[in-house]
């Protein structure tokens, strides 16, 4: 298989095939939490992969030249060095009040399961260009799963988007609650194994096989 065609299924298979929310079942947290305007998905989804991209690189790179043990708190030490740069930028140049609003979900996605599984899994002794376009793919397949819930979160319980007013006049305030994202989740994921079945996918033997 020629490399052009490796990236594209890669890619493929970390966005959609075995989306990392959807598929895999990680990184649900913040969704459910932090996940009820827009603007938090978005930032949400920005630091996610401006903290994953790096680990992962950094993972194929050095991954298989260091012991095993050595190899999560690694990661996890850039992944938090990054979540702090991505919180400062945000503080002093973009929203302090968007900050604040997720000051709390920041340090803890620096420890989200889906860096253990894609730069302490499949980054490791992989082509940095290969580990580059999973985190990517991994990176926007949780973003526009965490921006769609998001985004309907918030037109549910204060009729706008981004801020904006949409005109609708119908408020269900309950949409902040854990369980609305559980619901939209569940229809989300239904609808991805509802595409799934229609088309022919790539098997992981194939994307997880020798370069």
């Amino acid at each position: 298989m020629n490399r052009a065609a490796r990236i594209r299924q890669v890619f493929l298979h970390a966005f959609s095939q075995e989306n990392i929310v959807l598929v895999q079942a990680l990184g649900i947290c913040p969704i459910i939490a932090a996940g009820i305007s827009l603007q938090r998905g978005v930032a949400l989804t920005v630091c996610t992969a401006a903290a994953l991209i790096p680990s992962c690189l950094l993972m194929s790179v050095i991954g298989k030249k260091i012991p095993s043990v050595m190899r999560p708190p690694l990661y996890t030490l850039l992944a938090m060095a990054m979540m702090v740069g991505c919180a400062w930028l945000m503080t002093t140049y973009i929203s302090p009040e968007l900050y604040a609003s997720l000051y709390l979900f920041l340090p803890l996605m620096s420890v989200n399961t889906i860096f253990t599984y894609r730069a302490g899994g499949y980054s490791i002794g992989r082509h940095p260009l290969l580990a580059l376009t999973d985190a990517v793919g991994t990176s926007l397949g949780f973003g526009i799963v965490i921006c769609v819930v998001s985004a309907l979160r918030e037109l549910a319980i204060s009729g706008t988007i981004w801020g904006k007013p949409m005109g609708y006049e119908a408020r269900l305030p309950e949409a902040a609650y854990p369980f609305a994202a559980f619901i939209l989740l569940g229809f989300m994921a239904a609808l991805l194994q509802q595409i799934k079945s229609r088309y022919p996918q790539t098997s992981a033997e194939e994307v997880l096989g020798d370069e």
